[in-house]
């Protein structure tokens, strides 16, 4: 079982690097993979991983809007809510919520790694975040604030 686990493992982490080093079509290939589930899925993957490897690409047009959308409470909230079934119009809102923490800290992962690259274009979406109803959320959406717009 364990060499199940390790050889998945490898398999991702290859995959990951052979995507990260794809031409600048991969932006456009975000933005078309769909709005289902899977594709959604897929999408905030791909995010979180290029922020987590501090990749210049999280700045790409198409991965900037995904990430902008990840960072949107609202948004996630919606695309979290069945459309049929016993649970329709009920969001899952710890699905939805995490997505955003997701986002929330792996932007500050790529701070880390890459200060000096310009995110004043998340500040709205952020301090949007710090007066959410859900106290995790506001919380983490603080924290994010103080690390990439600290007070001097």
């Amino acid at each position: 079982m364990r060499n199940v686990a390790t050889i998945g493992l490898l398999l991702g982490i290859v995959l990951l690097t052979a995507g990260c080093t794809r031409p600048h079509e991969s932006a456009t290939a975000l933005r078309s993979a769909g709005p289902s589930v899977t594709g959604r899925e897929v999408r905030y993957n791909a995010v979180l991983a290029l922020a987590h490897r501090g990749s210049p690409r999280l700045k790409d047009e198409g991965v900037w809007d995904v990430l902008l959308e990840m960072l949107d409470e609202g948004e996630q909230l919606q695309n979290y809510t069945p459309r049929s079934g016993e649970s329709r119009g009920v969001p899952d809102e710890t699905a939805a919520r995490t997505t955003v923490i997701s986002a929330l800290q792996a932007v500050r992962v790529f701070h880390d790694k890459e200060p000096q690259t310009d995110l004043s274009g998340l500040k709205q979406p952020i301090e949007k975040l710090t007066h959410s109803a859900n106290a995790t959320v506001s919380v983490q959406a603080r924290q994010t604030l103080e690390s990439l717009f600290p007070k001097q």
